[in-house]
């Protein structure tokens, strides 16, 4: 089982907190912007968190959502196909982005929960693709998960009530060098008292701070912005 298809199960029961957070940062990052007749692309959309807040903040945008992982496509497709405007607008690609059929302009990149996935060549390869794809004016919103690398000791990080169910998301973070770290993560559902189901999954993280992506990015042609947890990278 991959890590991901354990992560599916249990992502958006206890993801309320992130979803709000998601939505108000697009909606700050996306404010204004001219798609014309140019799609988003939302890479490595995972559940489809981030899609539905594309969706929210740009109403009439045609959407490719692109996501490598069958467990978390059939969270999306299901959430997609279950919302008369997200089924009309939103495309579900079983890709990577570095491999996804693209068209050939984009108006805007969003990548929520998905750099620290991509190594250091693989984050350069990204801003090449996406200069060679957005418009001029186009952004690329980043969110910046682990800006250094470091240990971090076992913490709740979500809880949330389903029904009788109460679902718990811990985390910890091992350093593995100046670069990278592993995410550990571990989902508990409990009910009333007794543990029902307990799983974990590992993740090989790579880091990159604002500053980094932004230097990077840079001599690609964009400009880049830190909005929060966010980077802004508009092409020009």
């Amino acid at each position: 089982m991959s890590a991901y298809a354990v992560t599916a199960q249990f992502y958006d029961a206890v993801a309320e907190e992130q979803a709000a957070a998601v939505q108000q940062h697009l909606t700050q990052a996306l404010e204004g912007l001219d798609t014309g007749t140019f799609p988003v692309i939302d890479i490595g959309a995972g559940t489809g968190l981030s899609t539905q807040a594309i969706a929210n903040v740009l109403p009439d945008v045609e959407i490719l959502a692109i996501e490598p992982d069958p467990a978390m496509r059939s969270a999306i497709m299901t959430r997609v196909v279950a919302n008369s405007d997200l089924r009309r607008r939103v495309s579900v690609i079983p890709a990577s982005i570095l491999d996804a059929p693209l068209p050939a302009t984009l108006s805007a990149a969003v990548a929520c929960a998905a750099l620290v996935h991509f190594s250091p060549d693989e984050r350069l390869a990204l801003w090449s693709l996406l200069a060679c794809r957005l418009s001029t004016g186009g952004r690329a919103v980043i969110e910046i998960q682990c800006s250094e690398a470091e240990s971090i000791a076992e913490t709740r990080v979500a809880s949330a009530t389903v029904g009788q169910v109460n679902y718990e998301a811990w985390g910890e973070a091992q350093r593995l060098d100046d670069r990278r770290q592993r995410w550990c993560m571990r989902y508990v559902a409990k009910l009333g008292d007794r543990v029902i189901d307990e799983q974990s999954a590992s993740y090989l993280c790579h880091v990159a701070s604002s500053e980094l992506v932004i230097a990077e990015a840079e001599p690609y042609g964009f400009t880049g912005m830190p909005l929060g947890d966010y980077v802004v990278l508009t092409n020009s």
